[in-house]
């Protein structure tokens, strides 16, 4: 549990009796590969913390897949509004390799927060991490063209090509794979 010991010690200050109160109430969940982590029209009743793998977000349309975001290694993944409101996942998550993740139920997440004010250090945490990378990913279709959200998926996650397949990688852009492929040569010629 080396990534959530991180994240309550040394990002949110927390004390090691509530990092030892929190990894009481978490489970350690693994997931194959395709698996999901949440699937459209169910409710996510739980947040992950992955310790391994890679997960993908996405939306489908007519038979076409939307991708949202990928997961790596100390990402929190959740369908944040479904976990918040109740109500069935829009999307889905789902492994693009078998994963570990340490999971934290709703209601651990709802009795953690009646504890102690202290605990909205990492609610916070997770809400600030989610708008975040909404933000740089909405700002970066609005912004940049092909080549220049490709350079900042690879500067986001440096493993990305290694892990996740080249067509995902390519509805994740917006492009054709076909057109990834022209990316990726101006990319090498930089």
């Amino acid at each position: 549990m080396n990534t959530i010991e991180h994240i309550l010690k040394n990002d949110l200050n927390l004390s090691g009796q509530m990092c030892d109160r929190f990894i009481g109430l978490t489970e350690t969940k693994h997931l194959k590969k395709k698996e999901f982590f949440v699937e459209q029209g169910k409710v996510c009743n739980c947040l992950g913390i992955i310790e391994k793998g890679v997960l993908r977000s996405y939306l489908e349309k007519d038979a076409e897949e939307f991708i949202k975001d990928f997961y790596f290694p100390g990402s929190i993944v959740v369908a944040y509004g479904s976990f918040l409101t109740g109500e069935p996942c829009i999307g889905n998550i789902q492994a693009l390799e078998d994963t570990e993740l340490i999971i934290l139920s709703r209601s651990a997440y709802d009795q953690l927060l009646n504890e102690s004010s202290e605990w909205y250090k990492f609610g916070k945490y997770v809400s600030d991490n989610l708008l975040i990378r909404k933000c740089r990913r909405e700002t970066s279709f609005l912004m940049e063209n092909a080549y220049e959200r490709y350079k900042l998926l690879l500067q986001t996650y440096p493993a990305v090509e290694q892990h996740v397949p080249q067509y995902l990688i390519a509805a994740y852009l917006g492009v054709k794979p076909e057109s990834l492929s022209r990316l990726k040569s101006l990319n090498i010629g930089q």
